[in-house]
């Protein structure tokens, strides 16, 4: 694959960066808004307790 012009470039440099973003977003999914739904849960089933 040759890179001769900028629209080139700019379509791979946006690809990569597709990419980056997804795989930031997933880990960001995965562990960051998971553990802030499970302690709501916690905190809900605690409240429903008392």
């Amino acid at each position: 694959m040759e890179l001769n012009g900028a629209l080139d470039y700019f379509i791979a440099i946006s690809g990569i960066l597709i990419i980056v973003i997804s795989f930031v977003w997933n880990i960001y999914e995965v562990f960051i808004h998971k553990t802030t739904d499970a302690s709501h849960a916690v905190d809900s089933a605690d409240s429903t307790i008392r």
